[in-house]
């Protein structure tokens, strides 16, 4: 996110001031052998989930290879798309703008298609139940909630919003309730359908009393949602995504505490390569002489991938403001250049394409932004407009990831020239 930190940096260096005084918000406590339990449990329902996961995985990958039988298609290998939206705030109406541009590729090859597995971290998981759906009014409707989205959906707790007593700097009733109108029964219908289907929607957020990334299926939870008529949890789990760390509060469920899932990971895909690799395997083993289908992952990252020039003030809100700056864009570098190592090795262990492909907002693209806002109505017009005009050209889509360690997204890397020996 490139909105300015200080004013939360700020505040939160006078709370921790104050909280060292004697003062502090009501204490949460919990036994040693039930925080023990707490542990365990997480990790007995992280692998149980794991398998659930691979196993709707290949449940896909048949359904998948049922209807090319039926077209009379099973020589042919189809494709296994993946979609990934990153965390970055108000950034997100790029993400949304690239959509909806991609839905608009006249060639029929390279639109945006059906995907088969969709994740979300921050503000990439309150786009990607829409995402998953790819109707055009459910790219409409995210892109409505950018469009209208202001201040209003995080009011600060009056004057005094800073002090360690209270939850956080901003009131995410605003917020909650956005979402509980936009994610509505037919929405959560839709996402149900799709689970049938043996399609997939995994929302990221941070579990903060055990430091892990927790994974969230949607698809069960729309079935269960449906069922119980009663959707709090459903959108208690995206609201906790998208919670912001110190500028809206954790959200408690099941009595932890959790949020912006962008504190662990910025992107994910659900399951690691090896897991990845057992799951395909298993299908050709199922189908002898199938052809190995081919992979596809596509990321959208909500935000710059760079840093601009700054001549940075040597005092502390400069300087931390600039860090965090540096500390977010490389973390998303290092995950993009993972997640392309792991789709050559995928290529390789199962002897089939599979294609990386990643788009961010230009390092060069001006923004009109507000340094103390959440949300600027201007600056999210400017991306939604930007992302539109890059989803409809696909050649804005990149494959080569570019080592951290080398700075300027923008620079075009020359091969190599070595010297006569």
């Amino acid at each position: 996110m490139r909105f300015d930190h200080s004013l939360l940096v700020c505040a939160s260096l006078c709370a921790t001031a104050i909280h060292l005084a004697g003062c502090a918000s009501p204490a949460r406590t919990i036994t040693a052998d039930a925080f023990e339990e707490r542990v365990a449990a997480h990790e007995a329902q992280a692998l149980a989930q794991r398998d659930r996961i691979a196993a709707r995985l290949l449940q896909r990958l048949e359904t998948r290879h049922a209807e090319q039988q039926a077209l009379g298609r099973e020589d042919q290998p189809f494709t296994y798309e993946i979609l990934m939206l990153s965390s970055g705030g108000q950034y997100g109406a790029f993400g949304v703008g690239v959509l909806q541009g991609w839905s608009q590729v006249t060639d029929a090859s390279v639109r945006r298609p059906e995907f088969d597995l969709v994740t979300g971290v921050s503000t990439g998981a309150l786009i990607a139940p829409f995402g998953l759906l790819g109707t055009d009014d459910s790219i409409r409707r995210i892109g409505q909630l950018y469009h209208e989205a202001s201040d209003r959906l995080a009011l600060l707790r009056g004057l005094l919003f800073f002090l360690p007593w209270q939850p956080s700097f901003f009131d995410n009733r605003p917020l909650a309730e956005r979402i509980a109108v936009e994610v509505d029964r037919d929405t959560i219908r839709g996402i149900a359908e799709a689970h049938a289907e043996h399609r997939k929607l995994l929302l990221g957020s941070t579990d903060l009393d055990l430091g892990r990334f927790r994974i969230w299926d949607l698809g069960p939870q729309a079935v269960r949602a449906l069922e119980t008529d009663d959707a709090g949890k459903l959108h208690r789990i995206l609201l906790s995504s998208a919670s912001i760390p110190a500028a809206f509060p954790p959200v408690a469920i099941e009595g932890a505490l959790y949020a912006d899932g962008a504190a662990a990971q910025a992107a994910f895909v659900g399951l690691d390569r090896k897991e990845i690799v057992q799951v395909f395997r298993e299908f050709a083993a199922r189908n002898p002489g199938t052809p190995m289908p081919r992979l596809r992952f596509w990321v959208i990252v909500n935000g710059y991938l760079d840093t601009s020039p700054e001549l940075t003030q040597a005092a502390w809100v400069p300087v931390v403001r600039r860090s965090v700056a540096v500390l977010t864009s490389y973390s998303m570098r290092v995950t993009l250049r993972h997640m392309q190592f792991g789709a050559e090795l995928l290529a390789q262990d199962l002897n089939t394409d599979v294609d990386f492909r990643y788009i961010a907002v230009p390092h060069d693209l001006e923004l009109p932004e507000s340094r103390h806002r959440l949300f600027d109505q201007e600056l999210m017009h400017r991306l939604a407009a930007e992302g539109f005009r890059l989803g409809l050209d696909p050649s804005s889509w990149r494959s080569e990831a570019l080592a951290p360690e080398l700075p300027g997204s923008a620079l075009q890397m020359e091969p190599i020239r070595f010297g006569a020996p």
